[in-house]
């Protein structure tokens, strides 16, 4: 992980550790106090140094509403409470920012953003907390990632509406959101020119002569009936 505590002799800071004995749950040091309270790299960051040499990079974003920045001056002691909400802020900045990294490459959807920076470590509870400031500053939405993902497949893909809707629930997208984005990725005629292909592969395959059976075929597949009546009421002109 890229830090968010200063590199150092440790991932806690450049300055010594003191003994394990001595370190709250948070991995802050116990009985620590703030020495120097800096702007940090960004906008709503700050850099907080602590008697023990440790640097802290924080989001202030993610401190604890009301007075939970109240730790922020030179001279405050850091109870148990303090140190976990400065490693929180902490860690949350980090997966933020890895989280930043992945949406500039790809738009994302929660739940798979979410299972992203798990498996790169990052504490679940900094994780959630990251996932809601996302969706808040609309930089995550499931349903714009549900049509995104649906245009090229719908587009050029040979999958029907039921595999396609399986597939974004498999992603972690709810149904009603698989259901809206799906709906207006088959709009106009987005639903005919699918089932169209759909029905090529079919009988290319062998999968179902041109008959009833394709026609349960593309039932199955999720299709309209009146799209699949319209597909051969053609066939039949």
């Amino acid at each position: 992980m890229e830090g968010s505590a200063a590199a150092g002799s440790s991932s806690l800071g450049a300055g010594p550790l003191p003994a394990r004995a001595d370190l709250s749950e948070s991995g802050v040091p116990q009985r620590s106090v703030v020495t120097a309270v800096e702007g940090g790299p960004s906008p709503g960051t700050r850099r907080v140094r602590l008697d023990n040499g440790s640097l802290f990079v924080i989001s202030t974003a993610y401190l604890p509403p009301g007075n939970g920045g109240a730790f922020l001056c030179p001279g405050a002691a850091l109870d148990p409470e303090a140190a976990a909400a400065l490693r929180h802020a902490a860690d949350c900045l980090e997966a933020e920012a890895a989280a930043l990294r992945l949406i500039a490459r790809a738009e994302q959807c929660s739940t798979g953003l979410s299972r992203k920076l798990e498996r790169r470590k990052y504490p679940s509870q900094a994780v959630r907390a990251v996932l809601l400031r996302l969706l808040e500053l609309d930089l995550i939405d499931d349903w714009r990632y549900a049509k995104l993902w649906l245009k090229s497949r719908v587009a050029r893909g040979k999958k029907g509406p039921r595999t396609l809707e399986m597939a974004l629930r498999a992603k972690g997208i709810d149904r009603k959101t698989a259901a809206s984005a799906l709906k207006t990725a088959l709009a106009g005629d987005g639903e005919a020119k699918l089932l169209e292909r759909c029905a090529k592969k079919a009988v290319e395959r062998k999968q179902q002569d041109f008959d009833a059976g394709l026609r349960f075929f593309l039932k199955r597949e999720g299709f309209s009936s009146a799209a699949i009546e319209a597909f051969f009421g053609e066939k039949d002109l």
